[in-house]
């Protein structure tokens, strides 16, 4: 896992060996993503000015979202020892992400880097890595929500009475799926999902191997502001 330039605050980490049921889960989970990013790559590549490629990509896009909401459940999980009982057995992304704001559980992925601590910060802290934050690469909740929302678009068949045919509707709504389905791209490709201390940082494919690779962290101490 490469590290990389710090942005903003960090923090250090050490590795813990937490409930292994819920580093399977998120590493189950994020191999499934990896494996959409890679089919909507594919698709890409044979072209999106065919609508059954850019809907099927569509289709993948809003199945990572999903898996977005349900990586937040797993890490709550692994943080609170529980999750909201009105999200557990939910399948919709908007729902179980709404839940959590409502309860005010600030679980949510960040784009971040992961570095080896220096010298002096493992003399100082006892820990082996350090966690930063990517600001400019992240997306929020509610950001998440509405790209959510836009992909609800391409889930069902074009009714004939009240929408424009297959060619129009591609052309009309093709350049912002392209976005949407670049930034959660770029938002998850390394990133860190924590709460009460405890989290996992994922590299969706890593520089030397290729592989998809999770590692569960706990929190040492906040960085020092420069």
């Amino acid at each position: 896992m490469e590290g990389g330039a710090r942005l903003e605050l960090g923090a250090i980490f050490t590795e813990t060996n937490m409930e292994q049921t819920q580093v399977d889960k998120y590493q189950e989970l994020m191999e499934v993503i990896r494996s959409r990013f890679d089919s909507i790559d594919a698709l890409s590549k044979i072209g999106f000015d065919n609508f059954n490629n850019t809907e099927m990509a569509a289709f993948h896009g809003r199945k990572i979202i999903e898996g977005i909401a349900f990586a937040c459940l797993i890490a709550t999980k692994n943080g609170f020892k529980t999750i909201p009982r009105d999200a557990e057995g939910q399948y919709n992304a908007e729902k179980i992400l709404k839940t959590l704001l409502r309860k005010g559980i600030e679980t949510f992925p960040s784009q971040s880097i992961i570095r080896n601590t220096t010298e002096e910060e493992e003399k100082i802290y006892n820990a082996k890595v350090t966690v930063e934050g990517v600001a400019e690469r992240r997306i929020t909740q509610e950001e998440v929500v509405k790209k959510y929302q836009r992909l609800h678009n391409w889930a069902h068949e074009l009714n004939p009475y009240v929408k424009e045919g297959h060619f129009e509707f591609n052309q009309k709504h093709r350049e912002q799926l392209e976005k949407d389905l670049a930034e959660l791209k770029s938002f998850l490709d390394k990133h860190f999902i924590s709460i009460n201390g405890v989290g996992f940082f994922c590299v969706l494919k890593d520089d030397v191997d290729g592989k998809t690779k999770v590692v569960s962290l706990s929190k040492t101490e906040d960085l020092p502001e420069d």
